[in-house]
């Protein structure tokens, strides 16, 4: 079955977008495989602005047709959420839609899709038998880049208070000459400063903290291990800080039972609590939230940076307040910089707010809980890009691609004109399909409720 493949500029709202789902090296296998491909141009008509990491001709060495018109074609390819007006009638789209948990800012987006009789497959929803996703290179990609610009931030931050440090080799991720370039940079100029000539000897050794051990943290955690690091517990935390060396800088990483805490009223005796293991404890804090605060307000005044990687929702306790923040900073300054590599706004971190690439950084000020861009102003620098995976958006892509390449032959050969049921979608696609022709599958007819 001979299809026409589309791949989509992504569009102009969706600011330092270059990534794409299908790189050249993918374009290539898709024509060898029998398909026709058009791609329009990664150069936005309007502004000239470029919206790909990959230049139009790698496309065209492959026998692609670059154009605007993507109308003849079967199946689009994009990343990002799509413009009203750039759906097209009756295409089978694939891109992170974020729909499915009933995002309001996409409930639009939705109603069109529907309207026009598209089908839709998400990445994001592409994923095993039991749930766990296939496609996950954005996320340890945004780990890698937000501890980048974390350390940057840092060196930043203690450079304007007035402290030489090692940290002032690392530019900003976007500002490096790609991925492997800059950990070679971590594990030999920035980490022989470190052993050598050591951190501010007038600061407290550098801790940092991470929230989590999902992918985003491992990401993270894979950058900041190229350093010299000794991993600490919550139980090092005091002496650490009192008597750490300034030639090795110091990791700890929180589970849940330690970012939170029984509330004293909870309805629950300490000691059993203690008595509970790991697993326990999670589940418990899953099934009643209420019940927990959070103990942040005792890990804060020792760390250096903090490293937000989990997700977050209302129904939980916040991690870090405006109250929190006020009470720490009256006796302690020990906080230089946040990385929220999570970018949730008004979220876990109750202060943070979405910054972009071209403007990374704010400064939150806990005493006037004023918010100043740049990292020049009184208070705790936050790094909190929302879209970090294109600071590395080349690396990031071939990494996807790679990751997406193995569902791409089920995909082609499948019935795009037959019902859902019979159309022959792999598995995992399958799954992640969430309409058909403009109706919802099985699996996501819950999503109605969102059209109205």
């Amino acid at each position: 079955m001979t299809k026409v493949v589309a791949i989509r500029r992504e569009d102009l709202s969706k600011k330092g977008e270059q990534r794409a789902a299908v790189t050249p090296l993918t374009a290539k296998g898709i024509i060898e495989a029998g398909h026709r491909l058009l791609v329009q141009s990664g150069q936005e008509p309007q502004t000239q602005e470029n919206k790909r990491a990959f230049l139009d001709r790698e496309y065209a060495l492959y026998g692609a047709s670059v154009q605007e018109d993507l109308s003849p074609a079967d199946i689009v390819f994009g990343l990002k959420e799509v413009d009203l007006d750039d759906i097209l009638d009756e295409k089978l789209y694939l891109f992170f839609s974020h729909t499915h948990k009933g995002q309001k800012k996409n409930r639009m987006m939705l109603k069109t899709l529907v309207e026009r009789k598209c089908s839709l497959i998400d990445y994001e929803l592409i994923t095993n038998e039991v749930g766990v996703r296939y496609l996950t290179a954005f996320t340890y990609f945004a780990g890698y880049a937000g501890m980048i610009d974390t350390l940057w931030a840092l060196g930043q931050r203690l450079k304007h208070l007035g402290h030489e440090n090692p940290f002032l080799m690392i530019p900003q991720a976007i500002q490096g000459d790609g991925l492997e370039s800059l950990k070679e940079l971590l594990r030999t100029k920035v980490s022989e400063a470190i052993r050598t000539q050591g951190t501010s000897p007038d600061q407290p050794p550098v801790i940092a903290c991470f929230l989590g051990r999902g992918k985003t943290s491992h990401g993270s955690q894979s950058i900041y291990d190229l350093l010299p690091v000794e991993e600490i517990t919550l139980a090092d935390l005091p002496r650490v800080y009192a008597e750490g060396s300034r030639h090795t800088l110091y990791k700890l990483v929180l589970e849940v039972h330690e970012m939170y805490r029984l509330r004293a009223d909870a309805e629950l005796n300490p000691k059993t609590w203690e008595q509970w293991t790991e697993q326990e404890k999670f589940k418990h804090y899953l099934v009643q939230p209420e019940m927990y605060e959070s103990n942040l307000d005792h890990v804060l005044p020792y760390v250096t940076m903090l490293m937000n990687c989990i997700i977050w929702s209302p129904r939980y306790p916040r991690l870090v307040t405006n109250d929190m923040m006020e009470e720490i900073a009256k006796k302690h300054d020990t906080l230089k910089v946040i990385g929220d590599i999570t970018c949730d706004p008004n979220g876990a971190l109750e202060f943070s707010q979405e910054t972009w690439i071209d403007q990374p950084l704010f400064t939150y000020d806990p005493s006037t809980r004023a918010i100043h861009f740049g990292h020049q102003s009184p208070g705790v620098v936050v790094m909190a890009v929302t879209n970090l995976p294109c600071e590395f958006s080349a690396d990031a892509s071939h990494q996807f691609a790679a990751d997406l390449a193995p569902f791409l032959p089920g995909l082609l050969n499948a019935d795009l004109q037959t019902e859902f049921i019979e159309a022959g979608l792999p598995g995992p696609l399958h799954r992640a399909t969430i309409l058909w022709k403009g109706e919802f599958t099985p699996d996501y007819d819950y999503m109605k409720e969102f059209l109205s």
